[in-house]
Protein backbone atom coordinates (compact mmCIF):
# COMPACT_ATOMS: atom_id res chain seq x y z
CA UNK A 1 0.00 0.00 0.00
CA UNK A 2 2.32 2.72 -1.26
CA UNK A 3 -0.07 5.10 -3.03
CA UNK A 4 -3.61 6.16 -2.16
CA UNK A 5 -4.75 8.39 -5.04
CA UNK A 6 -8.44 8.46 -4.10
CA UNK A 7 -7.61 9.25 -0.48
CA UNK A 8 -5.24 11.96 -1.67
CA UNK A 9 -7.83 13.53 -3.98
CA UNK A 10 -10.49 13.68 -1.27
CA UNK A 11 -8.08 14.93 1.41
CA UNK A 12 -6.85 17.74 -0.83
CA UNK A 13 -10.39 18.75 -1.77
CA UNK A 14 -11.49 18.75 1.89
CA UNK A 15 -8.38 20.70 2.92
CA UNK A 16 -9.28 23.50 0.49
CA UNK A 17 -12.49 24.07 2.47
CA UNK A 18 -10.46 24.96 5.54
CA UNK A 19 -9.64 28.32 3.93
CA UNK A 20 -12.95 29.57 5.33
CA UNK A 21 -12.29 28.28 8.86
CA UNK A 22 -11.10 30.91 11.33
CA UNK A 23 -10.64 28.59 14.29
CA UNK A 24 -7.07 27.32 14.72
CA UNK A 25 -7.10 23.81 16.19
CA UNK A 26 -4.42 22.83 18.68
CA UNK A 27 -5.35 19.15 19.06
CA UNK A 28 -6.41 17.17 15.99
CA UNK A 29 -7.66 13.60 16.00
CA UNK A 30 -7.06 11.78 12.70
CA UNK A 31 -9.63 9.01 12.41
CA UNK A 32 -8.28 6.75 9.71
CA UNK A 33 -4.66 6.61 8.61
CA UNK A 34 -4.27 7.51 4.93
CA UNK A 35 -0.56 7.17 4.30
CA UNK A 36 0.12 10.45 6.17
CA UNK A 37 -1.65 12.42 3.42
CA UNK A 38 -4.14 14.22 5.66
CA UNK A 39 -1.62 14.80 8.46
CA UNK A 40 0.82 16.49 6.08
CA UNK A 41 -1.88 18.81 4.70
CA UNK A 42 -3.16 19.74 8.15
CA UNK A 43 0.33 20.19 9.63
CA UNK A 44 1.19 22.62 6.84
CA UNK A 45 -1.95 24.62 7.61
CA UNK A 46 -1.74 24.30 11.42
CA UNK A 47 1.97 23.91 12.28
CA UNK A 48 1.38 24.14 16.05
CA UNK A 49 -1.23 21.36 16.12
CA UNK A 50 -0.68 18.12 18.01
CA UNK A 51 -1.99 14.99 16.26
CA UNK A 52 -3.28 11.62 17.41
CA UNK A 53 -4.16 8.91 14.88
CA UNK A 54 -6.75 6.15 15.25
CA UNK A 55 -7.59 3.31 12.87
CA UNK A 56 -8.96 -0.23 13.19
CA UNK A 57 -6.59 -1.38 10.40
CA UNK A 58 -3.05 -2.05 11.65
CA UNK A 59 -1.60 -2.09 8.13
CA UNK A 60 -2.91 1.43 7.49
CA UNK A 61 -1.33 2.66 10.72
CA UNK A 62 1.97 1.02 9.82
CA UNK A 63 1.99 2.60 6.37
CA UNK A 64 1.32 6.06 7.81
CA UNK A 65 4.07 5.63 10.41
CA UNK A 66 6.52 4.46 7.75
CA UNK A 67 5.71 7.50 5.60
CA UNK A 68 6.64 9.77 8.50
CA UNK A 69 9.96 8.10 9.31
CA UNK A 70 12.82 10.39 8.53
CA UNK A 71 10.45 13.04 7.18
CA UNK A 72 11.49 16.71 7.21
CA UNK A 73 8.56 17.64 9.50
CA UNK A 74 9.69 15.17 12.14
CA UNK A 75 13.33 16.28 11.89
CA UNK A 76 12.42 19.96 12.27
CA UNK A 77 9.86 19.60 15.04
CA UNK A 78 10.96 16.45 16.83
CA UNK A 79 7.30 15.50 17.06
CA UNK A 80 5.89 12.01 16.70
CA UNK A 81 2.28 10.94 16.20
CA UNK A 82 0.61 8.78 18.80
CA UNK A 83 -1.21 5.92 17.07
CA UNK A 84 -3.99 3.70 18.42
CA UNK A 85 -5.44 0.66 16.70
CA UNK A 86 -9.07 0.42 17.76
CA UNK A 87 -12.58 -0.04 16.41
CA UNK A 88 -14.43 3.02 15.14
CA UNK A 89 -16.88 2.88 18.04
CA UNK A 90 -14.25 2.31 20.75
CA UNK A 91 -14.28 5.36 23.08
CA UNK A 92 -11.95 8.21 22.21
CA UNK A 93 -10.53 10.61 24.84
CA UNK A 94 -13.46 12.75 25.97
CA UNK A 95 -13.67 16.43 24.93
CA UNK A 96 -10.00 16.57 23.92
CA UNK A 97 -10.00 17.44 20.21
CA UNK A 98 -10.45 20.85 18.61
CA UNK A 99 -10.78 19.14 15.24
CA UNK A 100 -11.59 15.60 14.18
CA UNK A 101 -10.62 14.69 10.62
CA UNK A 102 -11.75 11.43 9.02
CA UNK A 103 -10.74 10.71 5.43
CA UNK A 104 -12.60 7.65 4.07
CA UNK A 105 -12.52 5.84 7.42
CA UNK A 106 -16.30 5.53 7.80
CA UNK A 107 -16.07 2.69 5.29
CA UNK A 108 -14.81 0.51 8.15
CA UNK A 109 -17.85 1.21 10.38
CA UNK A 110 -20.86 -1.02 10.95
CA UNK A 111 -23.02 1.71 12.52
CA UNK A 112 -22.49 5.25 11.26
CA UNK A 113 -24.59 6.88 13.96
CA UNK A 114 -22.65 5.14 16.73
CA UNK A 115 -19.43 6.46 15.19
CA UNK A 116 -20.79 10.02 14.95
CA UNK A 117 -21.75 9.90 18.64
CA UNK A 118 -18.27 8.71 19.50
CA UNK A 119 -16.77 11.56 17.50
CA UNK A 120 -19.01 14.11 19.23
CA UNK A 121 -17.87 12.67 22.56
CA UNK A 122 -14.24 13.30 21.59
CA UNK A 123 -14.65 16.91 20.43
CA UNK A 124 -14.64 19.99 22.60
CA UNK A 125 -17.67 22.26 22.43
CA UNK A 126 -17.58 24.05 19.06
CA UNK A 127 -14.94 21.60 17.87
CA UNK A 128 -14.87 20.97 14.13
CA UNK A 129 -15.63 17.72 12.33
CA UNK A 130 -14.49 17.19 8.75
CA UNK A 131 -14.98 13.87 7.00
CA UNK A 132 -15.16 12.21 3.60
CA UNK A 133 -17.13 9.11 2.73
CA UNK A 134 -18.75 7.29 -0.18
CA UNK A 135 -22.41 7.92 -1.04
CA UNK A 136 -25.26 5.66 -2.02
CA UNK A 137 -24.62 5.81 -5.78
CA UNK A 138 -21.16 4.28 -5.35
CA UNK A 139 -20.81 1.01 -7.33
CA UNK A 140 -24.32 1.50 -8.73
CA UNK A 141 -23.40 -0.04 -12.10
CA UNK A 142 -21.71 -3.04 -10.51
CA UNK A 143 -24.61 -3.67 -8.15
CA UNK A 144 -26.97 -3.49 -11.12
CA UNK A 145 -24.99 -6.04 -13.09
CA UNK A 146 -24.81 -8.42 -10.16
CA UNK A 147 -28.54 -8.05 -9.57
CA UNK A 148 -29.16 -8.95 -13.22
CA UNK A 149 -27.31 -12.21 -12.55
CA UNK A 150 -29.58 -12.93 -9.61
CA UNK A 151 -26.96 -11.95 -7.02
CA UNK A 152 -28.57 -9.55 -4.58
CA UNK A 153 -26.25 -7.01 -2.98
CA UNK A 154 -26.48 -3.79 -1.07
CA UNK A 155 -24.25 -1.23 0.64
CA UNK A 156 -26.04 -0.24 3.88
CA UNK A 157 -23.31 2.10 5.13
CA UNK A 158 -23.15 4.04 1.85
CA UNK A 159 -26.13 6.32 2.26
CA UNK A 160 -27.61 9.56 0.96
CA UNK A 161 -25.77 12.71 2.01
CA UNK A 162 -28.96 14.18 3.50
CA UNK A 163 -29.31 11.13 5.72
CA UNK A 164 -25.72 11.65 6.85
CA UNK A 165 -26.60 15.25 7.74
CA UNK A 166 -29.61 14.09 9.75
CA UNK A 167 -27.43 11.56 11.61
CA UNK A 168 -24.96 14.30 12.51
CA UNK A 169 -27.74 16.52 13.84
CA UNK A 170 -29.02 13.64 15.95
CA UNK A 171 -25.56 12.76 17.27
CA UNK A 172 -24.43 15.95 18.95
CA UNK A 173 -23.56 18.28 16.06
CA UNK A 174 -25.04 21.47 14.68
CA UNK A 175 -24.79 23.18 11.28
CA UNK A 176 -24.05 19.91 9.42
CA UNK A 177 -23.17 20.45 5.77
CA UNK A 178 -22.76 17.67 3.21
CA UNK A 179 -22.21 17.73 -0.54
CA UNK A 180 -21.21 15.23 -3.18
CA UNK A 181 -19.17 14.76 -6.33
CA UNK A 182 -18.65 11.78 -8.60
CA UNK A 183 -15.54 10.01 -9.83
CA UNK A 184 -15.59 7.54 -12.72
CA UNK A 185 -12.97 4.82 -12.67
CA UNK A 186 -12.17 2.72 -15.74
CA UNK A 187 -10.46 -0.63 -15.15
CA UNK A 188 -8.87 -2.92 -17.73
CA UNK A 189 -7.26 -5.37 -15.32
CA UNK A 190 -9.06 -7.37 -12.65
CA UNK A 191 -6.02 -7.25 -10.38
CA UNK A 192 -6.07 -3.44 -10.29
CA UNK A 193 -9.79 -3.42 -9.60
CA UNK A 194 -9.45 -5.84 -6.68
CA UNK A 195 -6.50 -3.92 -5.27
CA UNK A 196 -8.51 -0.69 -5.24
CA UNK A 197 -11.65 -2.32 -3.84
CA UNK A 198 -9.62 -3.75 -0.98
CA UNK A 199 -7.71 -0.53 -0.31
CA UNK A 200 -10.89 1.58 -0.35
CA UNK A 201 -12.85 -0.97 1.68
CA UNK A 202 -15.62 -1.00 -0.90
CA UNK A 203 -15.84 -4.73 -1.54
CA UNK A 204 -16.16 -5.31 2.19
CA UNK A 205 -18.91 -2.67 2.32
CA UNK A 206 -20.83 -4.47 -0.44
CA UNK A 207 -22.96 -7.06 1.30
CA UNK A 208 -24.21 -10.06 -0.67
CA UNK A 209 -25.57 -13.47 0.23
CA UNK A 210 -23.30 -15.05 -2.41
CA UNK A 211 -19.88 -13.38 -2.09
CA UNK A 212 -17.92 -16.05 -3.98
CA UNK A 213 -20.34 -15.95 -6.91
CA UNK A 214 -20.21 -12.16 -6.92
CA UNK A 215 -16.40 -12.17 -7.09
CA UNK A 216 -16.46 -14.81 -9.84
CA UNK A 217 -18.95 -12.69 -11.81
CA UNK A 218 -16.64 -9.69 -11.64
CA UNK A 219 -13.71 -11.76 -12.87
CA UNK A 220 -15.87 -13.05 -15.73
CA UNK A 221 -16.67 -9.49 -16.79
CA UNK A 222 -12.96 -8.74 -17.12
CA UNK A 223 -12.29 -12.03 -18.91
CA UNK A 224 -15.12 -11.58 -21.43
CA UNK A 225 -15.26 -7.79 -21.85
CA UNK A 226 -11.76 -6.67 -20.90
CA UNK A 227 -12.96 -3.74 -18.83
CA UNK A 228 -15.17 -2.59 -15.99
CA UNK A 229 -16.27 0.97 -15.27
CA UNK A 230 -17.48 2.02 -11.84
CA UNK A 231 -18.68 5.25 -10.25
CA UNK A 232 -17.69 6.52 -6.83
CA UNK A 233 -20.03 9.06 -5.27
CA UNK A 234 -17.81 10.99 -2.88
CA UNK A 235 -19.34 12.79 0.10
CA UNK A 236 -17.75 15.71 1.93
CA UNK A 237 -19.16 16.66 5.31
CA UNK A 238 -18.47 19.02 8.15
CA UNK A 239 -20.23 20.02 11.35
CA UNK A 240 -19.66 21.64 14.74
CA UNK A 241 -19.90 19.99 18.16
CA UNK A 242 -22.91 21.16 20.18
CA UNK A 243 -22.73 22.43 23.74
CA UNK A 244 -23.94 19.60 25.97
CA UNK A 245 -25.54 20.63 29.26
CA UNK A 246 -26.45 18.45 32.24
CA UNK A 247 -30.04 17.23 32.20
CA UNK A 248 -32.48 19.91 33.30
CA UNK A 249 -30.13 22.83 32.60
CA UNK A 250 -30.47 25.42 29.85
CA UNK A 251 -28.37 28.25 28.50
CA UNK A 252 -29.55 31.68 29.73
CA UNK A 253 -28.60 34.67 27.58
CA UNK A 254 -28.82 38.33 28.58
CA UNK A 255 -29.15 41.03 25.92
CA UNK A 256 -28.66 44.77 26.53
CA UNK A 257 -31.70 46.99 26.18
CA UNK A 258 -32.08 48.93 22.97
Amino acid sequence: MTDLPIHRHLAETADERLLLVRQVPQQIFLIGADGDISRRLLAARYPQAVFAEYDPRPDFLQTAAAARKGGLWRKLTGKSIAQTCQAMTAPLPEAQADMLWANLSLITADSLQAVFRNWAHALKTDGLLFFTHFGRDTLAELKGRLNELGISCETPTLIDMHDLGDMLADSGFYDPVTDTAKLELHYRKAATFWQDMDMLGLWQALQTDRPQEAAAAVNRIFAEEGRLNITLETVYGHAVKKLVLPEGENVVRFYPKG
